[in-house]
């Protein structure tokens, strides 16, 4: 497994069919008196959730779930990824069809370096958005190679991890938030296993929009259902802080793969208790004004 695969470790819903003044479709009108759970249940199954890509890592759509408020979130414009590296020249065709045409990548300058994205390579008119920093895993290391490490011990650190993770990385947030509300889309953000960084990422977006909590965490925890993330750590040798990784107990380990969903409830929890909710984080942090709010809603949901 490339080192870049892990550098921030630390069914179908109905039909929806466009509302009409004169009458309302049945599938709309069934649509609309669903619970915003029971339905969401079945919509994180949806046969399109996971794109149909040959190299591509964790990556799918965020549409098709049910608001507080009767809404229902748009296919084709909002979309959660993992590595982009392994994307075949087909996978590339089939986003070019999508018309992704805007991508936040959350990456670390060394995580690019070591797996470029070859679809904004080969599409000049793509808006590619990244920042320069430098992962620092110190922490996380000392639990992994203490002498007493565990599989709690590292559980821990994941949870701390994640209640900092909002604000070490409010800058890739707050841009790809702007990218949402100017309409830049279809819009695809990512990071290296597409769990951890983008999880994060897709729980805010999906709570801004009014997403029961309780879906936001099922569509982060589907990460662990759609990649076995010890496997690929098994594919190859790593380089540099991390090759350490492969040698260690895997009981210790497992906790850094996983989507656990106390991980993201400990990121939204550590919001609300700094911020006065998640939706003030997003306004003071991110820079999420009222007027963004409305419009972002408006891009990227429909009236069931």
């Amino acid at each position: 497994m490339r080192t870049s695969a892990l550098m921030l470790l630390p069914l179908a819903v109905l039909a929806l069919l466009p509302a009409c003044k004169e009458a309302t479709s049945p599938a709309a009108s069934a649509t609309a008196s669903l619970d915003p759970l029971a339905a969401n249940a079945a919509a994180v199954k949806d046969p399109r959730r996971v794109l149909p890509l040959e190299g591509g890592v964790n990556f799918r759509d965020l549409g098709g779930y049910l608001t507080t408020d009767g809404r229902v979130t748009k296919w084709d414009v909002l979309y959660r990824a993992g590595s982009p590296a392994g994307l075949t020249a087909r996978d590339q065709a089939e986003l070019a069809r999508r018309g992704i045409r805007t991508v936040c990548d959350l990456r670390t300058s060394e995580e690019r370096a070591a797996e470029p994205n070859p679809y904004v390579a080969a599409n000049s008119d793509v808006t590619y958005w990244t920042r320069d920093y430098a992962a620092d895993a110190g922490d996380l290391m000392k639990v992994l190679g203490g002498p007493d490490a565990s599989a709690e011990k590292s559980r821990a650190a994941m949870i701390g991890f994640y209640r900092a993770l909002p604000e070490q990385h409010a800058p890739a947030f707050r841009q790809m938030f702007a990218y949402l509300a100017d309409g830049k889309m279809p819009l695809a953000f990512n990071c290296s296993a597409g769990k951890d960084r983008t999880g994060t990422a897709a729980a805010l977006v999906l709570t801004l929009l009014g997403v029961p909590r309780e879906t936001v965490v099922a569509d982060y925890a589907l990460s662990d259902d759609l990649v076995d993330y010890m496997a690929k750590l098994s594919e190859g040798p790593m380089d540099g802080p991390y090759a350490a990784i492969a040698s260690l107990p895997r009981e210790v380990v497992a906790p850094l793969l996983a989507s656990d969903p106390a991980y993201i409830e400990a990121a939204l929890d550590a919001m609300a208790a700094r911020h006065g909710s998640v939706e003030q984080y997003m306004e003071r942090e991110l820079g999420v004004t009222p007027a963004m709010k409305e419009t972002i809603i408006e891009n990227l949901t429909t009236p069931a």
